[in-house]
Formats: C-alpha cells, structure tokens, sequence
C-alpha cells in the first residue's frame, strides 16, 4: 500500500509540474506576442524606433527566459526563435524595407510551433 501511494504522489508531482509548465510557457509567449503586436503596429505606422523599441522588450523577455528555455525546450526551437528576432530586427532596421510583414510572421510562427509542440494532443505524442 506504502509503494502505491508513493507511486500516485510522485504521479500527482509530474502532473503539477507539467501544468506548471504550460502555465509558464504560455504566460512567456503572450507577452511576447504583446510585444510584437504593439511592434507590428508601430511598423504599420512608419515608426521603426516604437517598432524596434516593442521589439526589443519582447527580445529581453526572451533572453530573461533563457535558463528556463534552454532547460525546457529543444535546443532547434530556442536557435529558430533567437535567430527570428534577430531577422525581424535586420528588418526593421532596413528603413524601405518591406520585408518586415514576413519577418513578423516568420517569429510569430515560431512561437506558435513551440506552443504547439509542448501541449499534449495527439499530433505532439504520436
């Protein structure tokens, strides 16, 4: 009985600490998808220095998470997302530039995949 109640507890810990997990996850995605909304929104606006400013408050929200993400996520996911921000960054530093919608997209995509990729559904188990 001793060893089946220690199997549940340890059960009833992985299980917390997943949610825990995604909670985290989550709450560092929409902020930094804030970030990049009020971005887009200075960009669309001819403002390069608001676009970059909101940028780089959501790149800082990334870096600060770099312990956890490093940890938690596959190393490919973390390299495609640093590498994004540093895209859109070139982006919009290239004033005339129009490849900033795509840059955006590209960055918000790859949020999106990891998201994706560390919720439990079928797609991500099978």
């Amino acid at each position: 009985m001793k060893r089946e109640l220690t199997a549940l507890l340890l059960l009833i810990l992985l299980i917390a600490c997943s949610v825990w997990n995604l909670a985290r996850l989550d709450r560092l995605t929409d902020r930094i998808s804030l970030c990049l909304d009020r971005a887009e929104a200075a960009a669309g606006d001819g403002d390069p220095e608001a676009a970059l400013k909101a940028l780089d408050d959501g790149l800082v929200l990334w870096r600060r998470a770099r312990d956890y993400t490093n940890v938690f996520l596959r190393h490919p996911d973390v390299d495609a997302v640093s590498d994004a921000f540093c895209d859109l960054q070139e982006a919009l530093l290239e004033r005339g530039s129009e490849t900033y919608p795509a840059a955006f997209a590209r960055l918000r995509d790859r949020l999106a995949r990891i998201d994706y990729m560390e919720h439990p559904s079928l797609g991500t188990i099978f």
